[in-house]
């Protein structure tokens, strides 16, 4: 793209050099065209508009040029700021956060403020990888995988990924304040400071780090319940419970089949001391167990329904017994099978919460207390109001017996005239 705009330049200034020439060369040639462009303009002939054609195209081609150059740069600059926010680990993030605020939802669903939430949660989300990966430059150039991502590729400068990071994480922060309620925004900022600041950091010191990244995980849906209900009860863990104990044998799989990987960029994880990978298909498994009476709990919290509980059993049974096969056989291969098994284990699980969802009836009791408090103010303001008007005709009565009789002839204007004649207060309200 860039030599096709420079050769269009390069045409662009031949293509004038010949049709005019340069007056500091040859000043005594310079005035001829001119003038025989002039006469042309006034006659008219059929090859006088040759060269302006000519000038207009090579003119166009130079723009296009500058077009095709700024769109290159925004591209680049675009395609960087996806691969910073981690584009597709986000769209997750977002969507656990949606899921969370239908679940947190009454009987009406809030378009708008599903749309704010989710939108402050992929800024958030965006701004937190971009952390991580500004933290990680070293040790993403040294892994397979992340070698090509825009930091180790010098692609972008750490100090625009930071700028980018701490703008949009402070927009997205505030866009949850304002549309949805402090709570979400404290969870979202907790959640980003818990990513960035101590799971990253740790991934280097502690295999404790996976569990630290687990509560990462499960703090979106609790965002978006907050953001729909502005509080969070015991029915708003069934969700962050499930992604807690999802992360753990998803992230175990992938750091098994990457643990050589990991081991060049500098990362602890279990799977380092686990050369057999025993002790981490067991972990895998264990949590998977964990798993299991989540769907009951969902249904006697009052959360779905019952066929809820069956299906989320049928799904979490399917998934364990990959972890199983992967405690049998700890392989590559049974865990890329228990890997993908939980990729595919996440989207109905979540689809089957907002299907047999049932309408969060705490949103509803405030709701209706909203509305019974409303209802007494109401009618509080009314009583005040008839209680002030009462009090303003008593008013008016109490002056209106209070003053003193009205005479017609309140003064004397000479000493012999007779006395004023009193008339009674009754007579003169008449």
């Amino acid at each position: 793209m860039w030599r096709g705009g420079s050769a269009a330049a390069s045409a662009a200034r031949a293509l004038r050099s010949r049709l005019l020439a340069d007056p500091i060369h040859h000043p005594s040639t310079a005035i001829g065209p001119i003038a025989s462009a002039r006469a042309a303009s006034s006659a008219p002939s059929a090859t006088a508009p040759a060269p302006t054609v000519a000038e207009a195209a090579a003119a166009a081609s130079v723009v296009s040029s500058g077009d095709r150059s700024i769109s290159e740069v925004l591209r680049h600059y675009g395609g960087c700021y996806l691969e910073l926010s981690k584009a597709r680990l986000s769209a997750l993030v977002v969507a656990t956060s949606g899921a969370g605020y239908v679940l947190g939802s009454g009987n009406i669903i809030d378009i708008v403020g599903l749309c704010y939430t989710c939108t402050g949660t992929m800024m958030v989300a965006a701004s937190a990888n971009t952390l991580n990966q500004v933290f990680e430059i070293k040790n993403d150039a040294k892994m397979k995988r992340t070698m090509r991502r825009p930091l180790p590729s010098g692609r972008i400068s750490p100090m625009h990924a930071a700028m980018w990071a701490t703008s949009v994480g402070a927009a997205g922060t505030a866009l949850l304040a304002c549309k949805a309620n402090g709570l979400a925004a404290g969870l979202a900022a907790s959640n980003l400071i818990l990513y960035a600041f101590v799971y990253t950091p740790l991934k280097q010191i502690h295999p404790v780090n996976t569990w630290v990244g687990a509560v990462v995980g499960a703090i979106p849906p609790l965002l978006g319940w907050a953001a729909a209900a502005s509080e969070v009860s015991l029915n708003s863990m069934v969700l962050p419970a499930a992604l807690y104990y999802w992360q753990l044998p998803h992230f175990m799989a992938l750091a098994y089949l990457c643990r050589d990987d990991y081991l060049a960029g500098g990362y602890r994880m279990l799977s380092f001391a686990d050369p057999t990978g025993k002790r981490t298909a067991w972990v895998s498994l264990r949590n998977c167990l964990y798993m299991l009476p989540l769907g009951l709990f969902a249904y006697n919290w009052g959360l779905t329904s019952e066929w809820f509980s069956f299906e989320a059993s049928l799904l979490t049974m399917g998934l364990t017994v990959g972890a199983l096969s992967f405690v049998l056989d700890p392989t590559p291969k049974s865990a890329r099978r228990m890997f993908r098994g939980s990729l595919l284990y996440l989207p109905p699980l979540m689809a089957g919460l907002i299907l047999h969802r049932l309408p969060n009836e705490q949103n509803k009791d405030n709701i209706h207390q909203a509305s019974e408090i409303d209802g007494v103010i109401y009618g509080a303001e009314l009583q005040d109001e008839e209680r002030a008007r009462q009090k303003r005709e008593d008013r008016k009565h109490y002056r209106a017996q209070s003053r003193p009789p009205v005479a017609y002839a309140s003064v004397a204007p000479f000493p012999f005239l007779p006395v004023p004649v009193y008339v009674a207060p009754q007579a003169h309200e008449l």
